[in-house]
């Protein structure tokens, strides 16, 4: 089976990635990514504005794997308890294995880890990938476990980012089977105590950080249109006539979104339209997917 070929956009965030683990994010200019991906440098500029557009690209590149890879994992529904559990650490672990470098760039570089942008990105993935743990959790426990869902997630971050530390910052050899293994069984614990306790959830989607005051349907549209704008981006690889009538589809999706009451039958008609740009069909699953519309 043919490998599927790499975008001009998904070469450059590669290159990018590579020199910035490699130089660091001061020592990289968007001059040194161009010649390294072999790609005029005002062709660059079409698709990132900046280097700090094209982390936010990697964190949102980031993002839409964990997506598939938890919905390849829960496909399997006879997996529950620690089973599924230890199987979604070890996935997690591997992650942060395979971007241990680009992670320590990220938390050494006050650059990157300061510019507002990109910690709004960076909360934005936070946000979705607490909305995969609970999918994990519900079907692993089931909806018994519903009113300690956000502290189970909670418990299930912070035994992850220590050893996440350990792995990345301390660059720490301890076998990552073992440690999901122990996490899950501790996980595993601390939910059948809390099931037959006579405590009270500490939170709730109402006073939970990440939730509080968040009105899901702005924050629908507006990862619909973070997807809109990756979407225009890859278009620039397209040939010209295939390019015009993407991005009129596109503009039309973003105009229809802006209103105070989109059109449902016209968004799903149109995201339709794109079947035919293989290319784009990722993002068009995802778009659907966000936007809760059927995929037709």
């Amino acid at each position: 089976m043919s490998k599927k070929a790499i975008s001009k956009r998904e070469l450059i965030m590669a290159t990018a990635k590579s020199m910035f683990i490699e130089k660091g994010f001061r020592g990289t200019t968007i001059a040194n990514i161009a010649e390294a991906s072999g790609i005029a440098k005002g062709s660059v500029y079409s698709y990132f504005t900046s280097k700090l557009d094209i982390v936010k690209a990697l964190f949102l590149q980031y993002d839409e794997k964990s997506q598939y890879l938890v919905e390849q994992l829960l496909e399997n529904a006879n997996k529950k308890g620690t089973l599924l559990l230890e199987a979604y650490l070890m996935q997690e672990f591997q992650e942060v294995l395979n971007e241990r470098a680009f992670i320590q760039v990220f938390l050494t570089d006050e650059l990157m880890n300061m510019d507002s942008d990109v910690m709004t990105v960076v909360q934005e993935c936070r946000f979705n990938y607490h909305c995969l743990q609970q999918k994990v959790l519900l079907q692993a426990y089931g909806s018994d476990i519903e009113p300690w869902l956000y502290d189970i997630v909670s418990l299930v971050n912070g035994l992850l980012q220590e050893y996440t530390i350990y792995l990345t910052l301390d660059d720490a050899n301890f076998s990552i089977k073992r440690c999901a293994n122990l996490v899950a069984f501790c996980l595993d614990s601390a939910i059948k105590a809390l099931s037959t306790s006579t405590l009270s959830p500490l939170l709730t989607k109402e006073n939970c950080p990440l939730t509080q005051g968040i009105d899901s349907e702005k924050r629908q549209q507006q990862k619909a249109l973070q997807l809109l704008v990756s979407m225009k981006q890859e278009a620039q690889d397209l040939a010209k006539s295939s390019q015009k009538l993407v991005l009129e589809t596109l503009s039309l999706i973003e105009t229809e979104l802006s209103q105070p009451a989109a059109n449902a039958t016209l968004i799903r008609a149109l995201i339709a339209n794109l079947r035919p740009y293989t290319e784009l069909s990722a993002y068009r699953r995802r778009l659907a997917e966000v936007l809760e519309v059927e995929l037709i």
